[in-house]
């Protein structure tokens, strides 16, 4: 072999080394973050409260900082008061369940709970899929239900959103996650459904 060549391999293999050694990993791996409680907890404000399963957390505590909540609850024209998760990690996001409260003012002028659930949901209606409207009624509320998926990004979601009224204030309880994912914590989405109480 050439001593040119055999020189030129041989920087070649150094620099690779070199480079290899000085930069082992070009990103970070997902950081498993462990929820702050293994067992369910209560979430209260001034409005209302609710139980959190054990193994889900708020927003904040995924992130570890302050969550910067949606100003039209996908595209609903409502207000994200609070989010909460199952996901452990940071990058879970489309293999995770979510649970958020929405609310918005109910608007005067004689529209009531149905006639506002209808003026948001209608126009959506050709973009969702598998859509099932009726009553809702639990031990303490009372309202409207829709469940539904709908793209959002790249993949389709499954949302149940519940809307219940409390004082002139329209509030949506919203559950959403993968379709694959959503059946495996239902009992969970019930858990916080029966805990669920205005204050």
């Amino acid at each position: 072999m050439n001593p040119r060549k055999l020189i030129v391999l041989s920087l070649l293999l150094f620099v690779s080394l070199s480079c290899r050694f000085l930069f082992p990993n070009w990103e970070d791996p997902p950081t498993i973050i462990d929820p702050p409680f293994e067992s369910p907890l209560l979430f209260e404000n001034e409005e209302f409260s609710f139980t959190i399963p054990a193994g889900w957390q708020t927003m904040e505590e995924l992130w570890g900082e302050q969550h910067v909540a949606e100003k039209n609850y996908y595209g609903l024209g409502l207000d994200e008061l609070i989010m909460i998760t199952n996901a452990r990690v940071q990058a879970d996001g489309t293999y995770s369940t979510y649970f958020a409260v929405a609310s918005s003012p109910l608007a005067g002028g004689g529209t009531d709970l149905e006639t506002r659930f209808h003026q948001t949901y209608d126009p959506l209606i050709p973009d969702l899929r598998e859509v099932s409207q009726q009553k809702f009624d639990s031990d303490t509320l009372s309202g409207l239900e829709i469940t539904y998926q709908r793209p959002w990004g790249e993949p389709w979601w499954q949302f149940r959103d519940i809307w219940v009224e409390k004082d002139a204030v329209i509030y949506v309880l919203s559950f959403h996650g993968s379709p694959n994912d959503f059946e495996t914590y239902k009992d969970d989405l019930e858990l916080i459904l029966q805990s669920f109480n205005f204050e």
